[in-house]
């Protein structure tokens, strides 16, 4: 609109807002900073005047109007990269937090101890959020319709993961827990015990790669998100180390390589399970990704 008086741009700025629009501004004078401060999202110019920078969400430093595409994307990755690490979360809670009640109906009155809980609390908490986080931009992100202003921050893929996967853990603890079968395979009650929080443990960390992708090849770009690689390998060095140190402080007694390695094929059939819930998904035509 050339020659807009700043009451014409701020009316087309409320109209827009009352359509349910989304509504963003750029400008860099004076008469801009009305519109500027209405607007949803507003840009100024780094050459612009310092009213209309006072009035701005965002300045764009090198006067390129193209930077904001550039905003447009990072927002959106930073908004996929929390629903990302909130399904990883979530899913880890539920199992976690189900198996702490339904553990005394079972004869199981602590499956998991109070510091094996803390050392659990950072693998989903800290670290998964720092895993999370460096997740790339992706140009495709781009192609994506607007999120509504109105749109939950759990979305109905996100419930669909976070259900499925939380209650798969939950049961394939409780089977591993009551199972004669697999009681048996352990040297002792100690032995048996380690094993279970190893299981709890390679669980999440496997699930973490679910989480990380909504595409049926987990490892997509996964070598852009070195971070990510980082935190896991240093996760599953750190349970090793716990494992094996013989600390009491933790109920773990060193296991043997064939115990390990029974844990391990167990806690990454959470991947199968999901890659099979991601089929059936795009099957029915759901809404497949955060």
């Amino acid at each position: 609109m050339a020659r807009a008086l700043p009451e014409d741009k701020k009316r087309l700025v409320s109209l827009s807002k009352e359509l349910g629009l989304v509504t963003g501004m750029t400008g860099d004078g004076v008469n801009d900073s009305i519109a500027l401060k209405k607007a949803d999202v507003s840009f100024a110019m780094g050459s612009g005047t310092e009213v209309a920078k006072e009035a701005s969400d965002i300045v764009i430093l090198d006067d390129n109007i193209l930077s904001i595409s550039k905003a447009i994307l990072y927002g959106r990755t930073t908004f996929k990269n929390i629903r990302k690490f909130i399904i990883f979360q979530l899913t880890v809670n539920i199992s976690a937090v189900l198996l702490s009640l339904v553990g005394p109906f079972i004869g199981v009155p602590s499956p998991i101890t109070v510091i094996q809980m803390l050392w659990i609390n950072m693998v989903m908490d800290t670290l998964a959020g720092l895993a999370f986080s460096y997740e790339v931009p992706r140009i495709e992100y781009m192609k994506e319709k607007p999120k509504k202003k109105s749109e939950n921050i759990i979305n109905s893929y996100m419930l669909n993961e976070i259900l499925v996967c939380g209650v798969y853990c939950l049961i394939v603890c409780l089977l591993f827990l009551k199972l004669p079968l697999i009681h048996h395979i352990f040297k002792s009650e100690d032995h048996f015990m380690t094993a279970f929080f190893s299981l709890f443990i390679f669980l999440a960390v496997f699930n973490s790669f679910n989480a990380r992708s909504n595409r049926l090849n987990i490892f997509a770009h996964l070598r852009k998100n070195k971070v990510f690689m980082v935190i896991i390998f240093f996760i599953v060095v750190v349970q090793i180390w716990i494992i094996y140190s013989g600390f009491t402080i933790f109920r773990t007694t060193p296991i043997s390589i064939g115990e390990f390695l029974l844990v391990l094929l167990i806690s990454l059939t959470v991947i199968p399970i999901d890659f099979l819930r991601k089929i059936i998904l795009k099957r029915r035509g759901k809404n497949c990704g955060v």
